[in-house]
C-alpha cells in the first residue's frame, strides 16, 4: 500500500513540479517516476524503495538535458492513441466496446456503432494532444507548453470523459449505467492488449 502511495505521490507531483520548478528538479522527479515504474514492473525486493531516490540523485549530478521534459507528454499521448486506435482495426473489438461489455454484457448493434465512434473520438483526442504538445515543445515557449501539458491536456480528458458520461445517461437512458468511479474500475479490469 505504501509503495502504491509513493507512485501516486510521484505521479501527481510531476505536473506542478514541471510547471513551477527549475528543469533540474523536474528531471530528477521524472527520473524518480521512471525508476518507480520500472521497479514496480521488474523488482520484487525491498531494495526497490531506494531506486526512485537513487535515480533522482543520479540525474541531479548529470549535465542538464531539459529536452527530456518534453518527451513524456508526447510519448504518453502517442501510446494512448495507439492503444485506442489499434482496436479499430478489422476483426478487433473497439476498446470502448470492451469497457461497455463489462457494464452491459453483450452490446446491441446501436451500442456497437456508438462505442466504435467513441473509440475514434478518444483516438483523435490523444493524437491531437500529442501533436499539440510536440508543436508547443518545438516552439520554445515553455510556459505555453507547460500550461497545455500540465493543465489543459488533463482538463480535455476529464471534460470528454464527463461529457460523454452525461450524454450517454441521457441518450441511452434505457440501458443500465454505472458510476464514473465504476467505469474507471472497468478500465482497470479490461485486458488492454488483447486482440
Amino acid at each position: 500500500m505504501a509503495w502504491r502511495a509513493l507512485g501516486f505521490t510521484l505521479l501527481f507531483a510531476y505536473p506542478p513540479t514541471v510547471h513551477f520548478a527549475r528543469p533540474a528538479a523536474s528531471l530528477a522527479l521524472l527520473a524518480a517516476l521512471a525508476a518507480f515504474l520500472l521497479a514496480s514492473a521488474l523488482v520484487h525486493h525491498p531494495v526497490r524503495w531506494s531506486l526512485p531516490g537513487a535515480a533522482a540523485l543520479v540525474v541531479l549530478w548529470l549535465p542538464p538535458a531539459s529536452w527530456l521534459l518534453y518527451v513524456p507528454p508526447v510519448a504518453i499521448n502517442v501510446a494512448l492513441c495507439w492503444l485506442f486506435g489499434r482496436t479499430l482495426l478489422a476483426r478487433r473489438t473497439p476498446l470502448i466496446a470492451r469497457f461497455a461489455m463489462l457494464e452491459q454484457g453483450s452490446l446491441t448493434p446501436e451500442l456497437q456503432r456508438y462505442t466504435r465512434t467513441l473509440t475514434w473520438i478518444w483516438t483523435l483526442l490523444f493524437a491531437a494532444a500529442a501533436a499539440l504538445s510536440a508543436a508547443l515543445a518545438l516552439s520554445g515557449n515553455r510556459d505555453a507548453w507547460s500550461l497545455f501539458t500540465n493543465l489543459l491536456n488533463y482538463a480535455a480528458v476529464a471534460f470528454l470523459f464527463l461529457c460523454e458520461y452525461v450524454y450517454r445517461r441521457v441518450r441511452w437512458r434505457h440501458y443500465r449505467h454505472q458510476s464514473p468511479l465504476q467505469l474507471l474500475r472497468n478500465v482497470q479490469r479490461t485486458k488492454l492488449f488483447e486482440r
